[in-house]
């Protein structure tokens, strides 16, 4: 017999939740992964999608199914399009057994002054805040700003002094944002296309790279939903947010959604796949490994 491994389940204390957050079909649950699921009382397990309504449910069957069954991990609320909240994510900024935290998260969190909670793994702070000027998602390792298209794991640890109610932070987060992510200079050239195109398909096979299925896109001719090299640096391992693709011009693209690939893109990836190629090795990390 298979030995089970036991996984700790998220902290949720539903009386810390502010009251205006808990009102909607807009709540999910998650595996330990973070793998958003259909809330199902009786515990089935349905894959979720932060962009699709249908797979959310109420916060009252958010909360029963998490209660009733011991495999689901936590809860999550999703951040519409439709509604002026904007969630930022503060990862690795806080000591779990001593509660400290960094000096440049402490400044956000004032600045912010807003309802903000410990994130589930005890050493990040997630704050929920109304922006609806906001239109656009920002992320790099550490922080994380978004709009829209996304849920965030609930655990309702309220974290410190933080408000218990949300406020409208439109001047506030866009002078972080400003600050965080300063624009920089586009190339204008007008773009004809790669000047060499490259076979995705035959690059991906002797690489190799797991692919895991083919994603339907409306301007992409291919889209694959693939393993990231860089899996390793995701918070629990997570296989999932990661694609790869070709547009009808022969443009590749690669897109991980996960914070710590946030800098990289299809050059990235090609290095990566023909390093394997020619190399017979991946290649080494310019970087020391994230947690």
């Amino acid at each position: 017999m298979t030995p089970q491994i036991a996984v700790t389940r998220f902290p949720h204390h539903s009386e810390n939740v502010p009251e205006e957050l808990k009102s909607g079909d807009v709540w999910v649950t998650c595996d330990e992964y973070k793998v958003p699921l259909i809330a199902i009382e009786n515990g089935a397990v349905f894959a979720a999608a932060s962009t699709d309504p249908d797979t959310w449910r109420s916060y009252e069957t958010a909360l029963a199914t998490f209660e009733e069954n011991e495999h689901i991990i936590g809860i999550g609320r999703v951040i519409t399009s439709d509604e002026d909240y904007v969630g930022v994510d503060l990862d690795d900024c806080l000591d779990a057994n001593t509660g400290e935290l960094t000096p440049w998260a402490s400044a956000l969190i004032t600045r912010l002054d807003s309802y903000a909670e410990v994130s589930p793994s005890g050493t990040g702070v997630k704050i929920w805040v109304k922006a609806p000027e906001i239109t656009t998602a920002y992320k790099k390792p550490g922080l994380e700003v978004y709009p829209r298209g996304r849920y965030f794991t609930v655990t309702g640890l309220r974290f410190g002094g933080s408000r218990n109610v949300i406020r409208y932070a439109v001047e506030e987060l866009t002078g972080i944002i400003a600050e965080e992510f300063p624009k920089v200079d586009r190339d204008r050239t007008p773009y004809d296309g790669p000047t060499r195109v490259y076979d995705l398909d035959d690059l991906l096979e002797r690489a190799p790279i797991e692919v895991f299925e083919l994603a339907s896109d409306g301007t992409a001719e291919r889209k694959y939903k693939v393993c990231c090299p860089w899996v390793e640096e995701h918070t629990n391992g997570d296989k999932t947010g990661t694609y790869c693709g070709q547009y009808p011009d022969g443009a590749l693209f690669f897109c991980c959604h996960h914070a710590h690939c946030g800098d990289r893109g299809w050059r990235e990836f090609r290095h990566y796949l023909e390093t394997l190629v020619n190399c017979g090795r991946a290649p080494r990390s310019r970087r020391g490994r994230v947690r």
